[in-house]
């Protein structure tokens, strides 16, 4: 084994179709009080928020809705957080795409937790630990791309600080997850595409990382060989169950092995610029993902870094069924300059790009190389 291992997985993990029915006794388990955070308006229109509710209510369990929009902010899981604290919320449910699993693990942190979130985000709040363990949280999500339903950690930014950083500890690891492909399968072409990258990005970055370890690499293997012929028929024909399943299953395998293993420098990158730019996370990890690999090889080529990482991403294609280029060409994704990034910008992104996923990159990229890509994704 390359490094130690401590696995934190979810008490309990549900996959399937149709598992979204389970919701309600799971519920009733653990309380009558409910946090439900939901996100986009997609959930109304399909009537699935209906449907959850309806469940809830035949168990006897009474909800506070709190909806919001776009990648959470300190502000809003505050506010989240202190709506679950005034109606004593035992339980937080989220049910939506990666930013409304990251807002409902949040608020379940801080509603029995005292201060601000910003008081416990990595990098620039002042330290502070739970000094109580959060409310139960069960995460259901809607999209098949952020794995947060299984990671230990929420991404929270603050646009006017200029900052996206983690909300981190081994006790916000769900204690449910319900993975219900069937809960995807409204997710939009482009949307489906960009998560799907998300997810493949989190596989191959936890597969090359300096934090590499067997358990892991076997997770994020078959991660990418489901991944590999599900993501362009799931974009194809969104109502496809089979490639949906494998999509949401790749999905959750990529949150335990980011939360085991690391990231590298497309996360990096994609801290600072997704706090400094209206950029979807999704779409800068699909966007960087071609070029950030051509730069590892590059220099591993060359005999820097993690020699292992070269046979890995041998692996990773092999599990793909073609080269990383070829894959990612399939799909189309916005340039960074549509966005309003430009090359001014780029040396304060590289300067931000400070996280712990810069340092498990199997290898040290320069400043240079660092701007070499941005320059190519604008």
């Amino acid at each position: 084994m390359k490094t130690p291992l401590d696995l934190r997985l979810p008490a309990r993990v549900l996959i399937g179709p149709g598992e979204i029915k389970q919701l309600g006794s799971i519920v009733a388990a653990l309380g009558t009080h409910v946090l439900l955070v939901t996100g986009t308006s997609f959930l109304q229109r399909s009537g699935l928020l209906a449907r959850v509710e309806d469940d809830l209510q035949r168990h006897g369990i009474s909800t506070i809705r709190f909806s919001a929009s776009g990648e959470p902010d300190v502000d809003t899981v505050d506010d989240a957080a202190r709506q679950g604290r005034e109606a004593r919320c035992e339980v937080v449910i989220a049910v939506g795409g990666g930013s409304a699993l990251d807002l409902g693990k949040s608020a379940a942190g801080m509603i029995p937790n005292e201060g601000s979130i910003r008081d416990y985000l990595e990098g620039v709040g002042t330290g502070a630990v739970m000094k109580r363990n959060p409310v139960p949280f069960i995460a259901a999500p809607t999209t098949a791309g952020t794995g947060s339903e299984a990671t230990r950690n929420a991404v929270i930014g603050s646009r006017a600080e200029g900052f996206k950083k983690s909300f981190r500890d081994p006790r916000l690891v769900p204690d449910a997850v319900i993975v219900d492909p069937e809960l995807t399968t409204g997710c939009p072409a482009e949307l489906t595409a960009s998560t799907g990258m998300d997810a493949l990005t989190q596989l191959l970055e936890s597969l090359t990382s300096l934090k590499a370890s067997p358990m892991m690499d076997a997770l994020a293997l078959s991660g990418l060989q489901a991944a590999g012929p599900a993501l362009p028929r799931a974009v194809e024909h969104g109502s496809d169950v089979d490639a949906r399943s494998a999509m949401a299953y790749a999905s959750f395998l990529s949150g335990v092995t980011l939360s085991h293993a690391g990231l590298g420098v497309v996360h990096g990158l994609a801290s600072p610029l997704g706090a400094l730019f209206s950029i979807p996370h999704s779409v800068i990890c699909a966007r960087l993902l071609p070029f950030v690999t051509t730069a590892n090889l590059k220099a591993l080529k060359a005999g820097r870094g993690f020699a292992q990482a070269r046979s890995a991403y041998q692996e990773a294609e092999g599990a793909l069924g073609q080269d990383l280029h070829s894959f990612c060409a399939r799909f189309s994704f916005p340039p960074l300059s549509s966005f309003g990034v430009t090359g001014a910008d780029i040396p304060r992104v590289v300067k931000g790009a400070t996280g712990g996923s810069m340092k498990t990159n199997p290898v040290e990229l320069t400043n240079e190389e660092l701007q070499d890509i941005l320059h190519r994704a604008l």
